[in-house]
């Protein structure tokens, strides 16, 4: 009768969200060696996602993740960052400069994560890019490298459709 309460605890530890507190433990236990292949989907799903709405807890891991990510998530954490400039551009560009003083194996910062993360323009894709190039006019001179990139790619993206097109 003593393990019936033990069942039911099981299933609540296993869907406990990480934190980026719990993120950092396993940074430093795993280290830039492993650190990629130990974290889990879930985990890993839900430091993206809390990193793409802006969240300044989150953004402030992505410095202690930028050395540990394979490539496949490096991907994945520069098309956060790049949502992330909707939410919180102030906060978001500062991570992205801290990122651009080093070099690391996978992560890049402000030249990368500027970059939208799609090769062909949808409506939605439009409206979320209208709002972060909004969002970067008003987070002032530090957003200038970073809107450029964006809009430069906006632009390329719509070259090529025309050049399609025709």
């Amino acid at each position: 009768m003593k393990i019936l309460p033990l069942l039911f605890l099981v299933p609540i530890m296993a869907f406990a969200s990480a934190t980026p507190k719990d993120i950092r433990a396993s940074i430093h236990k795993y280290g830039s060696n492993s650190f990629s292949s130990k974290i889990t989907a879930e985990d890993w799903a839900e430091a993206i996602k809390k990193i793409s709405k802006g969240d300044n807890e989150w953004l402030l891991l992505v410095p202690d993740l930028a050395p540990v990510v394979n490539l496949q998530q490096s991907n994945q954490l520069a098309g956060a960052l790049y949502y992330a400039l909707d939410a919180n551009a102030k906060e978001t560009l500062k991570v992205m400069s801290i990122l651009d003083k080093h070099h690391y194996k996978h992560q890049q910062g402000t030249d990368i994560a500027c970059v939208p993360p799609f090769d062909k323009i949808t409506n939605s894709d439009m409206v979320i890019y209208n709002r972060i190039r909004l969002s970067l006019l008003d987070a002032g001179p530090q957003a200038a490298t970073c809107l450029w990139i964006m809009e430069a790619w906006v632009e390329e993206i719509k070259a090529n459709d025309a050049r399609k097109s025709s």
